[in-house]
């Protein structure tokens, strides 16, 4: 049993001195403590929002949090604390052990004192488990907060905060530490904003809509109509109803087995040739006996025309013969094998805005089908990072794109039972689906002041941890609170700072330097932003 005092009048001499104790138990409320803090100023100096103190029970200790403080009515009280129970600690004093949940409630009146380091230690502990370290914790530097790797992965995270309270580090911070220490990781970051590729270096093939391989054929029916057939006019259902009759004849068309030609679906990645879907367009166009019925037709061949020759498609729509290399797509998307380069970051900051939903619908679905098709013994699992998620999976479902939306639903629901796991980062919270956040078994949370934030977030965190949403608006910048599965108990962790070559180009630029200086060449600046301008648009 781990030893404590005993400071009541009728308990005999204390084992330790009574300074060392910060005050008493006044009320129990559950997982709720209030404390009268009575104790000598050197024993209370440690006391701080976030601490951990210790209580006596009578199967060891409990250990509770810090969250409140405020000063007592009694002229005997120094002040009030209100913490909350996290678990026990047993053992021996030089060798505590911490296990979550209370067994042993503590007394009213118990004495309770800061926890030596030790035991914040092993209340942060991860044991014999996977993990990673990714900072200190934010009221006490000397103890390291590591994360579980297969708890946090297994069952999704999500990573929130306020625009420059240090997400993107954060993100890049997680990344890092596990491919340092799993070189033979995969993952995959969907980057709107051209950041991440700074942080990886050689550690990441970098794909952008001129190095990106993503053929017209692995699109399902409703993600290639988004781009031939866009509206919801009663044109457009025509349009769509043509489209959907000949991509399926032109899949058809296109399997290798004549007796499974006719199972093979509208949906089922085959490929088939853009001139066998014309030729398909054309007869059926031939066939009408009213000329006025031609347009939808026209309309779609135009749309497949343009498409073709555009080169901002080319990834879409490539000059070379058609070929089913499914295989060598997905490896180089989910770094199979991972050679040296066990990241792939997408950079979507240069793509035609009409097509990057569909971009990022495709890679979600392709992410779950791996999974799901994949060996269950053989999977190797992959991480999906999805930048500004409330953009693709928002909480209005009348907003974004309908199939990226179920895509990454799918993932958040489903996605862990086949070895893929879903990391999901927003500054917008609260415009984020409910349904997939509450998937998400961890959440870090950074610097959040905006209150409909805050209370959304509170809707989706573990049971008995939305009292820790009163420390957001205070933390700064690179701090976290992490709350569930990931962490052995929430814990407010000051991330560790990466190194300048290692953090995201997400900086804002400081207005006072850079305008107290005039450009040395500014001919040269403006006309490299117009080659990179026009490169990323054509």
């Amino acid at each position: 049993m781990h030893v404590f005092p005993d400071i009541r009048p009728d308990s005999g001499p204390a084992t330790e001195p009574v300074s060392d104790f910060v005050g008493s138990v006044l009320a129990i409320d559950g997982a709720r403590l209030v404390c009268s803090l009575t104790g000598s100023a050197e024993s209370r100096r440690g006391i701080a929002i976030g601490g951990l103190v210790a209580v006596p029970t009578d199967a060891g200790a409990a250990v509770a949090v810090v969250h409140a403080m405020r000063h007592g009515r009694r002229s005997e009280d120094l002040g009030i604390l209100e913490l909350q129970l996290l678990g026990e600690l047993s053992g021996e004093p030089a060798a505590p052990v911490f296990r979550r949940g209370i067994s042993r409630y503590p007394g009213l009146g118990a004495p309770i004192r800061q926890a030596a380091e030790i035991e914040e230690r092993a209340v942060y502990a991860v044991g014999e488990r996977a993990a990673v370290e990714i900072g200190r914790l934010r009221h006490d530097p000397r103890v390291p907060v590591s994360v579980l790797v297969d708890e946090l992965l297994g069952k999704h995270f999500a990573v929130l905060g306020s625009t420059g309270c240090g997400k993107s580090s954060a993100v890049a911070l997680l990344i890092g530490r596990f491919v340092e220490r799993y070189p033979d990781a995969h993952v995959l970051v969907i980057d709107p904003h051209d950041e991440y590729a700074a942080a990886f270096g050689e550690q990441a093939l970098v794909l952008d809509p001129h190095s990106l391989e993503l053929p017209y054929w692995l699109l399902t029916f409703e993600e290639l109509a988004a781009l031939l057939a866009p509206g919801d006019d009663e044109r457009t259902y025509a349009e769509r109803a043509i489209l959907k009759d000949t991509v399926l004849k032109a899949r058809q068309r296109a399997c290798k087995d004549p007796d499974k030609a006719e199972l093979v679906s509208v949906d089922v990645p085959i490929p088939y040739r853009l001139s066998d879907l014309e030729d398909l367009i054309n007869e059926r166009l031939g066939t009408l006996d009213k000329p006025e019925g031609a347009a939808p037709y026209r309309h779609l061949l135009a749309r497949l025309a343009s498409a073709r020759t555009d080169p901002r498609y080319e990834f879409l729509f490539p000059k070379l013969a058609v070929r089913d290399n499914l295989a060598a797509i997905l490896g180089r998307l989910f770094r199979i094998p991972a050679d040296g380069r066990p990241v792939t970051v997408l950079n979507t900051a240069g793509m035609a805005s009409e097509i990057v939903d569909v971009v990022v619908s495709v890679l979600c679905r392709l992410a779950f089908e791996y999974g799901l098709w994949s060996d269950r013994a053989r999977v190797r699992p992959l991480l999906l990072v999805c930048e500004e998620a409330h953009r693709y999976v928002p909480d209005d479902p009348s907003l974004g794109f309908a199939p990226s939306r179920r895509a990454i639903d799918r993932l958040a629901k489903e996605g862990r039972k086949y070895g893929v796991s879903l990391c999901l980062v927003s500054q917008r919270p609260a415009e984020l689906s409910a349904s997939a956040l509450s998937q998400c078994g961890t959440v870090f949370a950074l610097r959040m002041s905006n209150e409909r934030d805050q209370a959304f977030v509170e809707r989706v965190l573990p049971d008995g941890s939305a009292w820790m949403l009163r420390m957001l608006p205070a933390l700064a910048a690179g701090e976290a609170l992490i709350v569930g599965e990931g962490v052995p108990v929430p814990v407010t962790v000051r991330l560790d700072r990466l190194p300048p070559e290692r953090r995201p180009a997400s900086a804002t630029p400081s207005f006072s330097d850079i305008w107290s200086h005039p450009p040395a060449d500014h001919t040269a600046f403006l006309e490299t932003a117009i080659r990179r301008w026009r490169r990323f648009q054509s």
